[in-house]
């Protein structure tokens, strides 16, 4: 028997919801849940803002760390005991185009974790697909793990795939994803500027890795910044100055959206004459995970963490909705606060 915490309706808080798992299918594994990040997704979901995408009663989490508790008659590369991770999605058909490609999150048969009637890991255990299960390195605590299965992959993905080492990037916004996405783009070689309009979190940037830090509020530190960017990863979903934000970049440079600002308008003109281009950035497929767990665990990439017990979770999406988390939420499940790995 599963017993999780799920919005009963649209708004409402969490209550215990108990339920049997179906019968475990020949790709699946069982998880006991340990630990389980939460995130504005989630409270998307519980406030049903995205549509059909909430089912009630909604069980969030789709930022999971757990052992594995059972297996089905097919798995392989996975064992008993095994501390693993589970992320945005939990299966795709891994024969369309996407997914030969590596980009099974474009997938059209993509089952996310916590949407669309699917329970998530706000629970004491849940079923997946083994192949979208990932090992969680040692050097890796579940706490600091859970957050970088979607915030982590978002930002490390685009950075990944746009620049290289000595490249100037700017992040805007140090919250949940920027604090991450400073400290990714510290570890890969770049020179980070953090921009944000909350000078307090000043200090918090240069801890991270920025090598500047940069008031949104003030137009006199915006223009020593004028055509000095290659790159600028937006993380917050606030609305900014964007022609400030566009007069950053160098010519040929990228504008990327990870954060979900409000709708958004560009003068195109002055933007061909530098020839820059805009982007987004999203979850990543597998190999993308892998490869920021990886990353994160060679290279001292740490989420700042706030944990509850998962009977607190409530308390939790409280803190969350004030933006009083610093920088992550984390929910752990029982006694256990942090397995041995």
């Amino acid at each position: 028997m599963v017993t999780a915490w799920a919005a009963a309706q649209r708004k409402r808080e969490l209550m215990t919801l108990s339920y049997r798992s179906p019968p475990l299918r020949p790709m699946d594994v069982e998880i006991q849940v340990t630990h389980c990040g939460l995130c504005s997704s989630d409270l998307h979901l519980i406030d049903g803002h995205w549509g059909d995408a909430s089912v009630y009663p909604q069980v969030c989490g789709h930022e999971v760390i757990g052992r594995i508790s059972a297996v089905g008659e097919n798995v392989a590369g996975l064992r008993l005991g095994q501390r693993v991770g589970v992320g945005w999605y939990r299966s795709a058909c891994l024969a369309c185009e996407f997914c030969l490609r590596g980009q099974e999150q474009h997938c059209p048969c993509l089952i996310a974790t916590c949407t669309h009637g699917e329970h998530g890991g706000l629970a004491n255990y849940m079923h997946c697909d083994s192949r979208f299960v990932f090992p969680i390195p040692s050097a890796l605590s579940s706490e600091h793990a859970a957050p970088l299965l979607c915030a982590g992959v978002t930002v490390h993905t685009a950075l990944k795939r746009a620049t290289e080492p000595n490249m100037a990037v700017g992040i805007v916004g140090i919250g949940g994803l920027g604090h991450l996405a400073v400290q990714f783009a510290g570890k890969r070689g770049c020179h980070v500027t953090a921009l944000s309009s909350s000078r307090h979190k000043e200090r918090d940037a240069l801890t991270l890795g920025a090598k500047r830090f940069v008031d949104l509020s003030e137009p006199v530190e915006c223009k020593r910044v004028r055509n000095a960017l290659d790159y600028i990863l937006v993380t917050s979903s606030v609305a900014c100055d964007w022609p400030t934000i566009i007069d950053m970049l160098r010519p040929c440079g990228t504008l990327c959206f990870a954060g979900m600002p409000p709708p958004v308008t560009f003068d195109i003109a002055s933007m061909m004459y530098k020839t820059l281009s805009i982007t987004t950035a999203n979850v990543g497929g597998r190999r993308d995970i892998l490869d920021t767990l990886d990353f994160a665990a060679a290279r001292g990439v740490r989420p700042w963490v706030q944990s509850w017990p998962l009977e607190d979770v409530n308390q939790a999406i409280r803190q969350l909705r004030k933006g009083r988390v610093h920088y992550r939420a984390v929910m752990h499940v029982g006694k256990e606060h942090d397995p041995a790995q």
